[in-house]
């Protein structure tokens, strides 16, 4: 009889298992539409030193360890790149997108490990713990919300930095447990070598890797009994966690410009941005577990900024919201440890990027993480709830094929997204549904139409991209509209060059900057239509009024462009003139000495030659291969220049 049933009883052990090798599978089919689509946004500009690396002019070392996305320069997450490019030899989406999709199931399986370890620390039986495991990774896995993150491929630094984070907690809630059951040297080394090094290695993919600790710390506050707390584990924690924040906190109360001074480029204040991250929040919360309306997408510049907390009124009912969910889940900390866990993480998941640092406001990718930890609050809210209640056979099935039924709709739901991804248009067609009014989405369509030499339609969204900025891209608008006319080959009318004369005013924002550099690129490849010299004493006449700082990036490359379009019009010593002061004000960035030097050649100012020549030979000999050739083709046309100018 027992032999008889054994077998079955096996099965059941490994069927869990199977079901997440299953789900996974469908994961790879959901996402399959979608691993062609387009580069996007700022894909481009992170991925371009490949570029370069590709055609020889940078070395490997360059590309890993000195891109300028972040403080850390994210050089684990840059490797990947180069590892992906290696791979297949090719610089398009498909050498990106799978590796995506690769970590995104990778993370998949931490979520569930992650599970298990939460549900095993609060004595869910076997069973449950299992299968409410399985079900939390599905429904991660399959949230639409997280399309936006998967298929955007720069968004693997967030993907890569989520999944150290979640290996990061999983691993201390089981170096913890097999501690707890015996010390060893080699349990030890588990917790003091192993977590740490996970969460180095989130650090070093994206910044808000520097959560991984502190979260773990949350999981011991939220599931363990302090007066049973392990001596070892708090001496772990105060090392790793209270030591580095107070490391942290002592700096920022020395340097109190560490948050402000980003703000200088931004339409919000730090105080504003503080009053609208609690909507922003519980607007992911939303698009997380009700994936409709206009809440999705990824282009969100437009959303209403919180400048007290009665404009607009949701600003208070967002903070108080928050509040009383924190005060329930700290009282209900022993009564419901896994709801309390899910609430306080998801909160601690969004310090960085939804905290004071002059970040844009609203991107699904944060998200990414944070939805485990909501994800994890509402299944420990749910069984709080059933266990309250002596639940029928019938009643149990209902909850579970419902439970399914969700969870179903959720994978449709990606997969009509994965779709959408899967070519540019159908892509912005979808993204347009979601937010018509986004100023930036009506700016990429205006390229769009520019390339297709469209200027009835680059006006039109230039238009109505203008009618839903902030006043500040005023500016920036008419910027477009001059591109607009010499994509289309056709003569720049005089009204838009004295709107320009009558906007030329303000400080300069970001946008206008990369408005002035693609105007500059297409300035260089020739313009014949535009009047060139009167755009650029336009722009200079900006850059002096702007107030700003002329050691800000924004404005030393924006007269570096202005430089570059005025040697255009064959005055060289004008150019010669800005691109100098650009050189000085950027403390000698190197491309702009590069163009510098052959300026002063061409003028035949040698002094200045050998100046700025000097000043490359400091930096040359490293990665840029492109800079060590321009310094020995220089160095080589030095003695020619001597004489010529001693003739």
């Amino acid at each position: 009889m027992n032999k008889a049933i054994a077998p079955s009883a096996d099965l059941r052990r490994f069927l869990p298992g199977l079901a997440a090798l299953a789900i996974l599978l469908l994961t790879v089919a959901i996402y399959a539409p979608g691993l062609h689509g387009p580069f996007l946004l700022d894909d481009i500009g992170n991925l371009e030193p490949l570029d370069r690396w590709m055609k020889g002019s940078l070395n490997w070392h360059a590309v890993v360890f000195d891109n300028r996305s972040g403080p850390t320069g994210r050089p684990l997450s840059m490797a990947t790149f180069l590892l992906d490019v290696l791979r297949t030899g090719q610089l398009n989406s498909f050498s990106f997108k799978p590796t995506n999709l690769v970590i995104h199931l990778i993370s998949g399986l931490l979520v569930l490990a992650l599970a298990s370890e939460v549900f095993r620390a609060v004595g869910w039986p076997e069973k449950r713990r299992q299968w409410s495991a399985v079900a939390l990774m599905t429904t991660w896995l399959w949230l639409p919300i997280q399309v936006s993150t998967v298929l955007y491929i720069i968004q693997r630094m967030a993907q890569l930095s989520a999944m150290w984070m979640l290996a990061t907690v999983a691993l201390y809630l089981f170096a913890r447990r097999i501690l707890v059951q015996r010390t060893s040297i080699g349990r030890m080394a588990l917790l003091w070598i192993g977590v740490p090094a996970l969460a180095l290695l989130a650090l070093l993919s994206k910044e808000n890797g520097a959560l991984a600790l502190p979260l773990a710390a949350v999981a011991e506050w939220a599931l363990f009994d302090r007066t049973r707390r392990p001596r070892s584990i708090l001496v772990f924690l105060g090392v790793t966690v209270v030591v580095p924040t107070l490391c942290v906190i002592a700096y920022i109360l020395v340097h109190p410009g560490f948050f402000t001074r980003g703000y200088a480029v931004r339409d919000f204040t730090l105080g504003q941005r503080l009053l609208t991250e609690p909507r922003i929040m519980w607007d992911y919360l939303q698009t997380s577990v009700l994936p409709v309306g206009s809440r999705m997408g990824i282009y969100h510049d437009n959303y209403v900024i919180s400048t007290s907390l009665w404009q607009p009124w949701t600003t208070a009912l967002s903070i108080f919201a928050w509040l009383a969910l924190l005060v329930w889940a700290m009282l209900w900390r022993r009564h419901a440890p896994v709801f309390a866990l899910g609430v306080v993480a998801y909160l601690a998941a969004h310090v960085i990027e939804s905290g004071p640092i002059a970040l844009e406001l609203y991107f699904e990718h944060r998200n990414y993480l944070p939805s485990v930890f909501a994800l994890i609050a509402i299944v420990g809210l749910l069984n709080d709830f059933l266990s309250r209640r002596s639940s029928t056979i019938a009643f149990a099935r209902t909850g579970t094929a419902a439970a399914m039924a969700v969870i179903l709709i959720y994978g449709l739901s990606s997969l009509n997204h994965a779709f959408a991804w899967s070519s540019e248009a159908e892509f912005h067609a979808l993204q347009y549904g979601y937010n018509p009014s986004s100023p930036r989405l009506l700016s990429v369509l205006a390229g769009k139409a520019m390339i297709r030499k469209d200027l009835a339609a680059s006006l039109h969204f230039i238009d109505e991209g203008e009618r839903y900025a902030h006043p500040s891209e005023r500016s920036t608008a008419t910027l477009w509209r001059i591109m607009a006319y010499c994509e289309a080959g056709s003569a720049v009318p005089d009204s838009i060059y004295t709107e320009l004369e009558g906007r030329n005013r303000g400080r300069l924002t970001n946008f206008a900057m990369t408005a002035w550099e693609l105007l500059a690129n297409r300035t260089v490849d020739g313009c014949t239509s535009l009047d060139t010299m009167r755009v650029a004493h336009d722009g200079l006449a900006w850059l002096e009024q702007s107030g700003q700082p002329a050691g800000v990036q924004l404005v030393w490359r924006t007269r570096y462009n202005i430089g570059r379009m005025i040697a255009t019009t064959g005055d060289l010593a004008g150019a010669e003139a800005e691109v100098h002061r650009a050189w000085t004000d950027s403390g000698r960035n190197n491309g702009i000495g590069v163009m510098l030097f052959q300026l002063n050649a061409s003028l035949g100012r040698i002094e200045v030659c050998k100046e700025v020549l000097a000043s490359l030979e400091r930096s040359s000999h490293g990665d840029d291969y492109a800079l060590n050739r321009a310094v020995r083709s220089f160095t080589e046309a030095m003695p020619g220049l001597e004489a010529g100018a001693s003739r």
